[in-house]
């Protein structure tokens, strides 16, 4: 439905930044076809909170930034003509949960499928990957992804701490402060599953602890 409001609750900088990050989803691949979806929270001057989401069912390489659609904390669209993508739900459980989210990326990238599929938590074996999500990214055991319910479960597993969780056989959903920083976490959790699968045949890998990493005096942290 379109938005009776004059004024935009998303702006056109948003909406293509958002679409800069689905297309590099694809060229990073985490992403093909119309997999994975995008959301980034948004406040208005009038108290309005709601979330900008990507659609359903639309391939990035034709999506256009009015395509993406704004939805309200109760999930009314309230500018859009489109259907917003099927896991709106799930996104509106992690914003509820984590009043820090302020962008959501999901993607369906390989390893972090691989490691999902056998039901292996990702624990970090790469500095990025212990930076960004903060630490070990739990596995949510499989089931069909698009309800509210599905969404509170995922968020109570990530928790308060760890900027991440997999959904088995479906996928990574990463959150951030900013939609670049949630775009990172996706890709340092690919990196780390794809370095720790291979690590885990040659050897025993080790694992980095968030907690115990001895950051240097004026290092400046994602």
């Amino acid at each position: 439905m379109s938005s009776t409001d004059a004024r935009p609750r998303a702006t056109q900088a948003l909406r293509e930044e958002i679409l800069y990050y689905c297309r590099e989803s694809v060229r990073a691949g985490l992403n093909f076809n119309t997999q994975g979806n995008i959301s980034v929270r948004v406040h208005g001057d009038d108290g309005f909170e709601g979330i900008v989401i990507t659609p359903s069912d639309v391939r990035y390489d034709a999506m256009h930034p009015e395509d993406m659609l704004v939805v309200d904390l109760d999930g009314n669209v309230v500018e859009g003509d489109l259907l917003p993508s099927t896991e709106l739900p799930v996104h509106l459980a992690h914003y509820r949960r984590r009043p820090d989210v302020q962008a959501i990326v999901h993607t369906e990238s390989t390893f972090v499928n691989v490691l999902g599929a056998l039901g292996q938590r990702i624990d970090p074996v790469l500095l990025n990957m212990v930076l960004y999500a903060k630490g070990p990214v739990p596995v949510m055991p499989f089931e069909f992804s698009t309800c509210a319910d599905f969404g509170r479960r995922s968020a109570e597993l990530m928790g308060d701490d760890v900027n991440a969780v997999v959904w088995a056989n479906h996928g990574l959903l990463a959150v951030g402060v900013s939609l670049k920083l949630a775009f990172k976490v996706a890709v340092a959790v690919e990196e780390n599953a794809e370095v720790l699968y291979h690590a885990q045949r040659a050897g025993t890998p080790t694992i980095l602890e968030y907690d115990r990493i001895a950051i240097p005096e004026g290092a400046r942290l994602p």
